[in-house]
C-alpha cells in the first residue's frame, strides 16, 4: 500500500513532484524571457526604438537568464512551491527590462553580476523570513 501526499504538507512523495514542477515552471518562464532578449536585440533596428550596438548578446542574456532562474526558484521555494498570482509576470518584465538595458548601455559584466548577486543575496534573506513567519506548525 502507498500513499502520496499533496505538496501542502510536506510528506510523503508529493514534496519532491513540487520542487520538480517548480523548476519546471523557473526554467520556462527564463526561457521566455531570454527568448525575448534575443528577438528585441536581433530585430531592435527594424521594431523598436533600441539600437544594437556591436558585440555579442549572449553574455547579458546569459547573465539575466541565470538572474531570472533563480529569482523564480527562489519565489516558488519561499511560497512553498505554491507561487503567487501574477509572480511570473511579475519576473519576467523585471528581467526582460534588464536585458533591454543591458543590450542598450553595455555595462560591464562584472558590475552586472555584482549588483545583481547583492539583489538576489537580499531577495534570498527576505525569502528566508517570509518562509520563517508563514511556516505551517
Amino acid at each position: 500500500m502507498t500513499t502520496s501526499t499533496s505538496p501542502e504538507t510536506g510528506t510523503g512523495h508529493g514534496k519532491p513532484r513540487a520542487a520538480l514542477a517548480a523548476l519546471g515552471w523557473s526554467a520556462a518562464v527564463t526561457a521566455a524571457v531570454v527568448a525575448l532578449g534575443y528577438a528585441s536585440y536581433r530585430w531592435a533596428a527594424t521594431v523598436n526604438p533600441l539600437q544594437p550596438l556591436p558585440g555579442s548578446p549572449w553574455p547579458y542574456l546569459a547573465t539575466w537568464g541565470a538572474f531570472c532562474l533563480a529569482c523564480c526558484l527562489l519565489l516558488r521555494w519561499s511560497t512553498g512551491f505554491g507561487g503567487i498570482d501574477g509572480a511570473a509576470q511579475a519576473i519576467g518584465a523585471m528581467a526582460f527590462a534588464g536585458i533591454r538595458t543591458s543590450l542598450a548601455h553595455r555595462p560591464d559584466l562584472a558590475l552586472l553580476w555584482a549588483y545583481g548577486s547583492l539583489a538576489l543575496a537580499l531577495a534570498a534573506v527576505a525569502a528566508v523570513f517570509w518562509r520563517l513567519r508563514h511556516r505551517s506548525p
